[in-house]
């Protein structure tokens, strides 16, 4: 690694991560008096959201909010922060997954594109586990991907990798890769500071489509998200019971939603969605199930909350074959929650 000056560790640091595969990075000194007052201004957003109960079944970002509100504390022995986006071959069509091609037939359900391809939580850690060992053994470090207490897309926006999108998600300005995570790797040195200026080829305001495509009004352009509206939360997120309202809402997904990011330029050529045949879900073991989501975002889920999901798209279709497979899922299925589900509505 060499720090000798800030144009050559920014070479140096734009050069790694380009080799282990990530899209762009960024290092931010913990002292630095604009971040203090972007996560202190953040934070008192965050604090109204939570108060309103916009966060739903949540409780664990509550649980985390003294935490990402001082970051200095939390990383007490942390001096500089690289930030690091990186893609899981999000939107890519030859993406892979592990669920079987359905027949032509087949009552489907979806699982959201992003959870193509390895996890994006094991994929940002190799990375970062990477970059460290580049950085010398010496320096002391933690990584983060969406696992700690921290405002990942505050850290990257202070960065200049990208702008907030209507969405509230991370807009980097190459058009060819919009869809991104982001990793943290808060270490104990100095490091001079990587802070970019973005050149977005236009303003979220001239667009708005994430907002238009939202298929449940949980996207206000400029306002936080209000994540019980919102149909990822209420598929992977909300473990309890889905009311008939929420369960109109879901549609037929089982895990996620597309409806705001597959509009954002450049927009999805066809459907990336994962289609999965529910008889299949319900009729294979649980084990076989946890065997072929392992690795994969999809086991953030688990089995179970799938097959919730699962039989409320049924009752969405309104369709003797599909009242076939509610009917079968009733006598066999011995998942209290799933036999929860089914009595609802």
């Amino acid at each position: 690694m060499n720090t000798g000056s800030t144009e050559q560790f920014a070479e140096w640091l734009a050069e790694t991560v380009r080799s282990l595969g990530a899209h762009s990075s960024a290092c931010l000194r913990m002292d630095n008096p604009l971040l203090r007052e972007r996560i202190e201004e953040n934070s008192l957003r965050m604090a109204q959201w939570l108060k309103i109960g916009r966060h739903g079944e949540m409780d664990y970002l509550e649980r985390m909010f003294p935490a990402k509100a001082n970051p200095w504390e939390h990383f007490a022995f942390a001096k500089s922060v690289i930030v690091v986006a990186f893609t899981n071959h999000w939107g890519d069509p030859g993406a892979t997954h592990p669920f079987p091609e359905p027949a032509g037939d087949a009552l489907l359900g979806y699982i959201s594109a992003y959870a193509k391809g390895i996890d994006y939580h094991v994929r940002g850690q190799t990375i970062l586990r990477v970059l460290h060992e580049q950085l010398g053994a010496a320096v002391k470090a933690e990584a983060t991907v969406d696992t700690e207490a921290v405002y990942e897309r505050l850290f990257a926006v202070a960065g200049g990798l990208g702008v907030y999108g209507g969405n509230n998600l991370l807009r980097v300005p190459d058009q060819q890769s919009v869809r991104v995570f982001i990793g943290c790797l808060f270490v104990d040195r100095e490091l001079p500071e990587v802070i970019h200026a973005p050149q977005m080829p236009f303003a979220c305001e001239t667009c708005r489509a994430c907002v238009k495509n939202c298929p449940t009004g949980a996207i206000g352009f400029g306002q936080p998200i209000d994540a019980r509206k919102c149909i990822s939360y209420l598929t992977i997120e909300k473990r309890t019971v889905l009311t008939p309202e929420e369960g109109a809402q879901i549609g037929d997904w089982l895990f996620g939603c597309d409806g705001c990011t597959s509009v954002c330029p450049p927009r999805d050529a066809g459907d990336g969605r994962i289609p999965v045949d529910l008889e299949w879900l319900f009729k294979t073991s649980a084990a076989e199930l946890r065997r072929l989501i392992k690795g994969s975002a999809v086991s953030y889920a688990g089995v179970t909350q799938l097959r919730k999901n699962g039989v409320v798209v049924l009752k969405n279709m309104n369709s003797p074959q599909a009242d076939k497979l509610f009917e079968w899922v009733r006598i066999h299925n011995g998942s209290e929650r799933v036999q929860q589900q089914l009595l609802v509505g």
